[in-house]
Order: structure tokens, then sequence, then C-alpha cells
């Protein structure tokens, strides 16, 4: 079921998951029509698209993951389903070198401003973390 982030659970889980090698997070998206930023953000009442102010998060999100090691692999839209049935309108794929480097991310100081155009923008998604086998056409 789409959600909007994770259960305390889930955290913890995530978190506390012993492998400490490379993870790379897969996460489906879907964008509001129009972003719905809160009275007291400077872009209150700005007429963008969700999909617009979910890449001024990306954006942002890419800056600080490479703070840690993390990269952005693949940000894209949706253009078709070519097997089965979905709906989602983008899909976003970040790597970083251990989930310790995902978390720390979540805590950079920058990450409380950067999430207001998340919360604009992005009105579901599922995560889905692996463990990459290869990355960038090479073993892992």
């Amino acid at each position: 079921m789409p959600a909007f982030q994770p259960t305390a659970d889930q955290f913890r889980a995530f978190r506390d998951d012993p492998h400490d090698g490379p993870v790379a997070q897969v996460n489906l998206l879907k964008f509001r029509v129009k972003a719905e930023y809160g009275p007291d953000d400077p872009e209150h009442g700005e007429a963008i698209s969700g999909e617009a102010a979910y890449m001024r998060y990306s954006e942002a999100f890419t800056e600080a993951a490479k703070e840690v090691g993390g990269s952005t692999l693949l940000l894209a839209s949706t253009e078709r389903y070519f097997i089965g049935q979905g709906d989602w309108d983008g899909v976003l794929v970040n790597h970083f070198p251990t989930r310790q480097a995902f978390i720390a991310t979540l805590n950079h100081k920058d990450y409380k401003s950067m999430s207001r155009h998340r919360e604009a923008g992005l009105l579901c998604q599922e995560l889905i973390v692996t463990r990459p086998s290869w990355v960038n056409g090479e073993k892992t």
C-alpha cells in the first residue's frame, strides 16, 4: 500500500539491519497535480506542479547525499507500463555506501528545509530498499 513516510517499525528494521554494505533505494512516486506548500512556506500559493516541487527536493537531497558518498542514479518520469498496470508518475533510484549514510542524509542540517518540497509535491510513494549486486555495470 502506498504511503508517505515509513512506519516506526519499518524505520527501526532498516536502521538495525546488520548488512553494512551498499544499499540502493527504488522509489515509486505519485505526484500531486498541483504542489501544495504550507502557509508558512515561501512558495505558498505558487502555481507549480507536484512533480516540479518534488524536483526541487530531489536536487537538494542529491547534494546532501553526495556529502556522505550517496548518489542519485535515476530520476525519471513514467513513460508507460510495458509489463503490468501500475499508476506511478515517476521513479527515483538512490545509492548509498551504507544504510548509515542514508540516515545521515535524513539528519542533514538542511533536510527540514528541503523536505517541504517533497511534502508539497508528493502524494504518496513506495520505497524498496535493495542490496545491489551490480552498480554502474560492475559487480559489487
